[in-house]
């Protein structure tokens, strides 16, 4: 296998990964306003929606693709799966605040440094 088809499968899989994590988050936005938010918490909803989303990418990807299915893909799938359900819970809030409070601190330290040179 050469470095472009493992970037190209890279690529493929990251851009998988974006699209699972944000139709995970539009499928919970759904299913919790229809089901009662007491009986089910809105994490284990999102794992288990992340979960069989995840499974049926890969199940129909490899059949779409001619893959046999060996029992290791299974194993992967649910890690993966796990991954989506944390980037579905954490992901975008959070990441949305760390960039920000990182644009600001560089900003700051930027005009600070051009203040004391003015200095």
């Amino acid at each position: 296998m050469t470095y472009d088809k493992i970037i190209f499968y890279l690529a493929i899989l990251l851009a998988g990964v974006t699209v699972l994590i944000g139709l995970t988050n539009i499928i919970t936005q759904l299913v919790k306003k229809i089901i009662n938010r007491e009986e089910f918490p809105a994490q284990a909803i999102v794992f288990l929606i992340a979960e069989v989303l995840t499974f049926l990418t890969v199940i129909i990807g490899c059949t779409i693709a001619g893959i046999t299915m060996y029992w290791y893909f299974y194993v992967v799938t649910f890690i993966l799966g796990a991954l989506v359900a944390y980037g579905a819970i954490f992901g975008y809030d959070n990441l949305y605040t760390q960039l920000l409070t990182a644009v600001k601190n560089l900003i700051n330290v930027i005009f600070k440094k051009e203040d004391s040179k003015n200095d």
